[in-house]
């Protein structure tokens, strides 16, 4: 494991997923910083860590409708 990094276990649903009900797993590593505000922001409304994850993910692909580039960089870890 990475120095920093917490190792973060989610379902994530797309929404063509939803309509079927059906969930893939997947695995993420998020900076610690990061992972310590998902579950402060997961705990003070009653969510799992996980939803707060999955609704963020939806979200940012519904703002990237038809975008088939990344607007970052290209750092990947």
């Amino acid at each position: 494991m990475h120095s920093g990094v917490i190792w973060c276990s989610m379902e994530l649903r797309s929404t063509a997923i939803l309509a079927t009900g059906r969930t893939i797993r997947t695995t993420v590593l998020l900076p610690e910083g990061v992972h310590r505000q998902v579950q402060a922001l997961a705990a003070a409304n009653d969510v799992s860590s996980a939803w707060v994850i999955r609704q963020a993910v939806l979200h940012y692909l519904a703002t990237k409708v038809g975008q088939t580039k990344l607007p970052f960089g290209s750092d990947r870890s």
